[in-house]
């Protein structure tokens, strides 16, 4: 694969460094206290900036781009410990990396979901494409439907999905006309009265991250589901991952695209993802922009309507105390962090084929067009 040809690259010019520079080797990377790199040789006394993310492994990869970059800039810069609420560690010389959907999930879940419309009954159900106006939601579908046709028989149960998991009993619903759910510059609003006093956003992902609703081609080919709404009528005995966006999701699901699942999984080791393709479960929420989408030709579902939110990856600091031309830096590596990149970041830290991180840091840089490439690159 690409990265494995590429890291066994990079290990044999550092292997050929190494022997053309004898028993001296010049300070780099791999030693952040000698003396001789540029950003020690222009201000030896200089405090490194110390970048810090959360626990994923696509952000602490990030984390190693960055203080890369900055270094190669000529700015001291250092990797610091993983938290779980990086945005608290910005200021001074921190630089905290902040996914604005991950941190509104965890601070204002409640204002994230947002408020679901209140139910109305509709004369004719919408199970899929645009919502119809104004109707009832799952928990009072059966009357409303009833009310609207009361001669309609039922409809006959659908087969089993082929995970296993029978997936309908019903018809679909009557679907109401609600608020999109946040955008990235609506969850950045949300959570930037949480930074930390005289921090700002120096940096801001040109790609967003959209969370979607996923199944395998196999499940949305057997039942022609291609929007979220395709959901309605089908939800009632589907396993749906990971639980703990039950909580936040749930209801719009419920209630813009008549969509309850029977039930919720906590994903398993290997990820929502594998759950789908084990058949642990049949729709998943992730990403638009997680690499295990295409390489499990899993299907995610269009949602026109927004009912699922989306976020933005920012880089917040207190740039008054940075080192000169560090917002620069990290607002350069920010620009290239589109859709293409934000994936790539993912597969190079969680990936069949990813890398160290000097390495995969190298090579994100590289592809961005960051770094200069090396001889015999490939």
């Amino acid at each position: 694969m690409r990265p494995q040809k590429a890291g066994g690259l990079i290990a044999a010019a550092a292997l050929a460094a190494g022997v053309l520079a004898g028993c001296t080797p010049t300070p780099g990377h791999d030693d952040p206290t000698a003396e001789g790199t540029p950003a020690a040789t222009t201000s030896p006394t200089q405090t490194p900036v110390s970048v810090i993310t959360g626990p994923r492994p696509e952000e602490q990869l990030l984390a190693v781009v960055l203080a890369r970059h900055l270094e190669n800039k000529g700015l001291p810069a250092a990797v610091g410990e993983p938290s779980a609420e990086p945005w608290g560690a910005a200021g001074e010389q921190q630089v905290a990396v902040v996914d604005t959907l991950a941190m509104a999930t965890q601070l204002v879940p409640d204002l994230l979901a947002g408020e679901a419309p209140t139910p109305s009954p509709s004369p004719a159900a919408s199970g899929s494409g645009t919502p119809s106006a104004a109707g009832p939601s799952s928990a009072v579908s059966a009357t409303a439907s009833a009310t609207a046709s009361p001669s309609a028989p039922p409809s006959d149960p659908a087969p089993a999905s082929p995970t296993g998991h029978p997936t309908a009993t019903g018809s679909p619903t009557p679907l109401p006309e609600g608020r999109p759910a946040a955008d990235a510059q609506g969850t950045t609003a949300m959570v930037s009265e949480y930074f930390p006093e005289d921090t700002e956003v120096i940096g801001a992902s040109s790609g967003t991250v959209r969370l979607q609703a996923v199944t395998t081609s196999a499940l949305s080919g057997l039942y022609e589901m291609e929007e979220l709404t395709d959901l309605n009528g089908l939800c009632d005995r589907m396993v749906f991952a990971p639980a703990s966006a039950a909580a936040v999701h749930g209801e719009r699901l419920d209630v813009l695209a008549g969509c309850e699942p029977a039930e919720w999984i906590e994903e398993g080791e290997a990820g929502a993802a594998v759950d789908l393709v084990t058949g642990r479960a049949d729709v998943a929420l992730l990403y638009g922009t997680d690499p295990a989408i295409p390489d499990h030709a899993l299907e995610p579902l269009g949602d026109a309507g927004r009912v699922l939110p989306e976020g933005r990856v920012l880089m917040v600091a207190e740039p008054d105390v940075l080192p000169q031309g560090a917002s620069d830096a990290v607002n350069e590596v920010a620009g290239k962090l589109n859709g293409e990149m934000l994936a790539e970041l993912q597969r190079l830290a969680t990936g069949p084929d990813r890398l160290p991180g000097e390495e995969a840091a190298q090579y994100w840089l590289v592809s961005a067009g960051l770094e200069e490439t090396p001889e015999n690159w490939f």
